[in-house]
């Protein structure tokens, strides 16, 4: 007697599905598991997040010349105290970018486990898992289904953006 297999919308995709759906190679999900990036994981975010660092960096160095050109000029209490918090602000966007810097140059591998759908629109699209919105290319997100049956672990990196998926393991009732 034939194998009866629900309908596929009842039923969770395989590894080979979700890499070939989402684009990732099974080396990289066996480096994800382990909590790191693969190499090309890793050459995609540096790619990425180095216009950013940039830019970033151009903004911090245009906003300390500003502020030094204008300390001079700060003469009553209350432009000393704007620019105190001008200062401020500007220290604050350096630790900001810092942290930046930092995930890049050391991306840690996030987990989220859950239920798994389509999330977002086509101007931002993500997957959702278990409530966690992670970013995915257009041509990819555009080929997903509403909502997927079962269970799946999602592994992501810096700025949200999935870097692989698996199907999880089904709680047990307890």
């Amino acid at each position: 007697m034939p194998e009866h297999r629900p309908p596929a919308a009842q039923q969770p995709l395989s590894a080979e599905e979700l890499a070939d759906l989402f684009g990732f190679a099974p080396d990289a999900l066996a480096a994800n598991r382990a909590g790191r990036l693969s190499d090309r994981q890793r050459q995609d975010l540096r790619y990425r997040s180095i216009g950013h660092l940039v830019r970033g960096a151009m903004m911090l160095v245009g906003g300390a010349v500003l502020i030094a050109a204008v300390s001079p000029l700060a003469e009553a209490a209350w432009q000393r105290a704007l620019l105190v918090g001008v200062w401020a602000l500007w220290l604050v966007l350096g630790l900001l970018w810092l942290a930046a810097a930092r995930d890049v140059a050391r991306p840690t591998v996030h987990i989220a486990a859950g239920a798994l759908g389509r999330a977002g629109d086509p101007s931002h699209p993500a997957i959702a898992v278990n409530g966690v919105t992670l970013r995915v290319s257009y041509r990819r997100w555009k080929r997903l289904s509403a909502a997927y049956a079962g269970r799946y672990r999602a592994y992501y990196g810096p700025a949200r953006t999935l870097l692989s998926i698996e199907p999880a393991p089904e709680e047990p009732d307890l």
